[in-house]
């Protein structure tokens, strides 16, 4: 029998808790969302960190996950196979909906945004956050369950297909000191190009050098928008 992906790749010994939820929650919230409270769908919560890191800036939090490690946690969750089924949730329910590190394990991603829209009031915001491929093709696939790999290009495409607006992509280090200016960013850039070493999903990241250079060499891509409201359509 298979071992669950959890546990396999996000043990608290491989992925131990950190700091890193909020410093990202924090970051989406007040530079793209613009607010602190609303409604949130977490697609994809995974073991719950991102659900107590949101509630803990002021949202209203809901998860969905295929697994059930999340249901430890106090908040509102549900088990649904994204790729498979529909969102147990009314129509213009959400005000904010994030997917972050799972849209790339979907093998049907227009499923996944039929209802990832489905969901979102009118106005509503989305944040996807997902491997680049073009920084990560070649090790893509060591994953074993990653199924569907976005561009910037891809990922924008996908959002206006949808009827989003205001759609904005790029890429983004899981580093946080590199969000605070271009001239920062720099720094993981320069490392992704001159150290040709790539870890395997289940390294163990303690280190802050592993962790540096990781997450240099392993760009994420952010696509957001705003679903438009039913007179603009």
């Amino acid at each position: 029998m298979k071992n669950s992906y959890l546990n396999t790749h996000y043990s608290k010994e491989l992925r131990p808790y950190t700091d890193f939820p909020k410093k990202l929650s924090t970051h989406i919230a007040d530079n793209f969302f613009k607010s602190r409270k609303g409604k949130l769908l977490d697609v994809c919560c995974g073991r719950g960190d991102f659900l107590e890191t949101y509630d803990q800036l002021g949202f209203e939090v809901y998860g969905v996950d295929l697994e059930d490690v999340a249901k430890e946690k106090k908040f509102p969750f549900q088990v649904v196979n994204v790729d498979k089924e529909d969102l147990p949730f009314d129509d213009n329910f959400f005000d904010f909906v994030v997917m972050k590190s799972a849209i790339e394990h979907c093998a049907n991603v227009y499923h996944v945004l039929d209802n990832l829209s489905r969901v979102l009031k009118p106005g509503g915001q989305i944040m996807i956050l997902t491997n680049d491929w073009k920084s990560v093709y070649k090790v893509f696939y060591d994953d074993v369950d990653h199924k569907s790999p976005f561009t910037a290009y891809s990922l924008k495409d996908l959002l206006i297909r949808y009827d989003f607006e205001n759609v904005i992509t790029g890429d983004i280090f899981y580093l946080p000191f590199s969000w605070r200016s271009s001239f920062l960013k720099l720094i993981p850039r320069i490392i992704r190009n001159i150290i040709p070493i790539n870890f395997p999903p289940t390294v163990v990241i303690s280190n802050p050098l592993i962790k540096l250079i990781k997450f240099s060499r392993e760009t994420q891509l952010l696509g957001y928008g705003r679903k438009k409201n039913k007179h603009e359509w």
